[in-house]
């Protein structure tokens, strides 16, 4: 049966059994409706049925029952955004806009934990743990969430003590030696007024891309973590919340494999490799040992106090992460170039907010201050190995002879490797030091006309101050260096300040229990330095604007059985950040205007108990308004090209995913049997700035699979899921490769995946 057929079969499966539903549902006694998903994207918890946002959630029995194990994971399941989480080639994007890959560049989608805002993706290479909820708030944010968040937002709530004791357990085991453990236990210390619970995670995972040069797995997983909450009531009107967290995460490689080889790099790489393809096989020929690790450490405290019908609300965070990256900079098999970076990075935030209680106005002001220390060290080496041993000799075959009479030659070798290495080896030094803070007031005003009609209007004013010591040097002549990529020695000391003003007005009607609602908001992403200018005075950079309009409608029907939430939005861009490799070198500035506009959809039903459908589709044409000194493809000859007009990277015009998760009575409602399966769906996607479509994913959709058998009153569960069930081959990033005009390399997203969890929970 070949793979087409498969799918049709597999869609007339879904659809008959979404014709039968009525049939079912009459064979079933309704016991509840959908049980009222609350969010906190106005920083209080509301509805999400009355929130005038565009927020898309996944909760904790939805992310368990799919097996949503990643941000990855949490990626294809939402519509209009992009995550890739490979170490060096973080990106989170939404509605068409991705941040570029830099250390000094912030990031259009703001992340936040327990409403402690991280300025560093590391934080999200940790162990995915104990999750209440994930929202996705689409559209700038700037207004209550600030900098940073001109495409939107990702809010995690972690699972809060109860009163109550609770333990947890599960393991994991799929392909590639793949083991994950949890662990959970929620303790009532003192009744009524002190609760600890404590998560722990282990995963670990062999590499499914085989470097064939090295003999080893790449794209491992290592993660381990640890969070610790304590919940503590003093007053019946007063609580505190004090997290602890600290988790690690090993990887070993990008999985970088060739897919187009010029002539030149066919040649050079083929001398050290016999094996060398240009295909996507999950087959990587990078010679360098690829490898990164992350280590991160959280405390945290959130305390509220209802006072005179008010809620008091006191955040403040301290955050520690360190990462080391090395990579094969040539992404092939001569060692040409490697690059390394450690950076060590903190951050403290507090925030402090007041909110009234439910009235004909309701309000909420704050103060947010925050601040970073951000410390990188990078090395980038040309022929790390050496000219001679390194090089020379193995491209001609002769490094058989110096294995076998090393004793005798590498006295002779040496003194000449060193005299060799001394003209052409060479490195650049970087160091990265920056200093951030930000201090910010906020409000927001809720008017309530009438029952139905009420007026949103909220403001945010910032200040924000970046200092800098960015210090490059030569380790040799540097003459290898400035040919391959422009770059040049320099030392630069700055400091800039930046002010921005963050207004957000909307309106919402109610209509029973559906909402129409229509907003205006604006956004920004500051400015910074770029740690990989090839001179001091291109090292800096402007803050990025968003201007955005939404034109939404929820609706809830059937007792809240069903939800559908419909958003048409336009965004439009200004000051666009922008970092292309033009000519020898990588240039950050604010070069481009954009716009992106589409149309979304969320539906959710839920026609009896242990039952749910869910379907989403997502609408983006994300361009550049005005790109006029943009990269250019390979094959051109021109040093810029025009790209108004084009298409943003990383924005497929058409996301969609849909699933169902039902559970079916077995025996006396207490054995149950669990099916579940989902489809996610993408358009053709650009990986590049220059829109080569040479580096481009074509549209594509992912089957994953999931049944068991379950307890009803979820106090244990056996599941077996099957991710990517086609099997298919997908790119997850492809550019041009280093050094080599012409060629192109990228790595592919997993290939099918088995694995078999058995929970408990009491």
């Amino acid at each position: 049966m070949n793979k087409a057929m498969k799918t049709h079969c597999l869609c007339g499966l879904v659809i008959g059994q979404l014709l039968a539903l009525p049939a079912m549902a009459a064979e079933h006694k309704r016991a509840s409706h959908i049980e009222e998903v609350i969010v906190t994207a106005q920083k209080r918890s509301e509805s999400i049925q009355d929130v005038p946002i565009a927020v898309s959630v996944l909760s904790a029995e939805r992310m368990k029952n799919s097996a949503i194990a990643s941000f990855e994971d949490i990626s294809l399941a939402s519509p209009n955004t992009e995550i890739n989480m490979t170490p060096g080639y973080v990106q989170v994007g939404m509605r068409g806009l991705n941040s570029p890959i830099n250390d000094g560049m912030e990031q259009a989608v703001g992340i936040y934990v327990d409403g402690i805002y991280y300025g560093k993706m590391a934080f999200l290479q940790d162990a995915f743990l104990d999750l209440a909820r994930v929202e996705m708030l689409k559209g700038p944010q700037g207004t209550l969430f600030g900098k940073n968040t001109v495409a939107g937002a990702i809010s995690i709530s972690t699972a809060q003590p109860e009163e109550e004791w609770r333990v947890s357990a599960s393991a994991a085991h799929g392909q590639f030696s793949g083991e994950k453990y949890d662990a959970m236990i929620n303790a009532s210390l003192v009744e009524d007024r002190l609760a600890l619970r404590v998560a722990a995670t282990s995963d670990r995972r062999d590499g499914y891309v085989n470097n064939v040069l090295r003999g080893t797995g790449e794209k491992r997983v290592d993660k381990e973590g640890l969070r610790a909450k304590l919940l503590f009531t003093p007053l019946d009107t007063l609580t505190a919340v004090l997290t602890y967290y600290q988790g690690e995460s090993r990887d070993s490689g990008q999985g970088w494999e060739p897919f187009v080889l010029g002539g030149d790099a066919a040649l050079v790489h083929g001398l050290f490799d016999p094996n060398l393809e240009a295909n996507f096989d999950y087959r990587s020929h990078a010679d360098a040992p690829n490898e990164s690790w992350s280590d991160t450490e959280v405390w945290n405290l959130e305390a509220n106090w209802d006072v005179a019908e008010h809620r008091l609300t006191l955040i403040a965070s301290d955050a520690r992460a360190e990462e080391w990256l090395y990579l094969d900079a040539d992404t092939a098999s001569a060692p040409i170039a490697d690059w390394g970076r450690e950076t060590d990075y903190r951050q403290q935030m507090l925030e402090l907010r007041l909110s009234s209680p439910p009235g004909k106005l309701e309000y909420l002001v704050g103060a947010f201050a925050f601040q970073s220390d951000n410390d990188l060290t990078g090395e980038l080496r040309m022929l790390p190995k050496g000219p001679l041993q390194g090089l020379l000799l193995p491209a001609l075959g002769l490094d058989v002879v110096t294995d076998l009479l090393g004793g005798v030659l590498t006295p002779l070798l040496d003194p000449l490797d060193n005299l060799l290495g001394a003209l052409t080896t060479d490195a650049l030094h970087q160091r990265f030091i920056q200093h951030t803070e930000t201090l910010a007031l906020f409000s927001q005003l809720t008017w309530n006309i009438t029952d139905r009609l009420s007026l949103v209007a909220g403001l945010r004013a910032s200040e924000e101050k970046k200092m800098v010591d960015l210090d490059q040097n030569y380790e040799q002549t540097g003459l290898l260096l400035q040919s391959a990529f422009g770059v040049t020695e320099y030392q630069l000391k700055d400091t800039r300040e930046e002010s921005n003003i963050a207004p957000k007005l909307s309106m919402k009607y109610s209509l029973d229990d559906d909402l129409i609602y229509a907003s205006y908001s604006e956004g920004f992403k500051a400015g910074g330095y770029n740690p990989l200018a090839r001179t001091a005075d291109e090292s800096g950079f402007d803050q990025e604007r968003a201007k955005a309009y939404e034109l939404g409608y929820k609706l809830t029907a059937y007792d809240g059985v069903l939800t559908i939430n419909t958003a048409l939005y336009h965004t439009e861009f200004s000051d666009m950040q922008i970092q292309a490799f033009i000519g020898n070198g990588f240039i950050v500035n604010n070069a481009a205007k954009a716009t992106t506009e589409g149309a979304e959809i969320d539906i959710s039903w839920q026609p009896w108990r242990g039952s749910q459908f869910f379907a989403s589709w997502g609408y983006s044409d994300a361009r550049f308004d005005s790109y006029k000194d943009g990269p250019c493809p390979a094959s051109s000859n021109e040093e810029t090209c025009d790209l108004s007009g084009s298409q943003l990277p990383r924005a497929p015009k058409i996301s969609a995913t849909a699933g169902f998760n039902v559970a079916v009575p077995l025996w006396q409602e207490k054995v149950a049997m669990m099916l579940g399966a989902d489809m996610s769906w993408r358009d053709r996607i650009l990986f590049d700035l220059d829109a080569d479509p040479i580096d481009s994913q074509d549209a594509y959709h992912l089957i994953n699979l999931h049944a068991g058998i379950v307890d009803p009153h979820g106090r244990w569960q056996f599941m077996g899921h099957i991710k990517n069930l086609e099997n298919k081959t997908i790119r997850h990033f492809a550019a041009d490769m280093p050094i080599f005009s012409g060629s192109h390399m990228g790595f592919l997203m997993p290939p099918r995946m088995f694995s078999a969890e058995l929970r408990f929970s009491y």
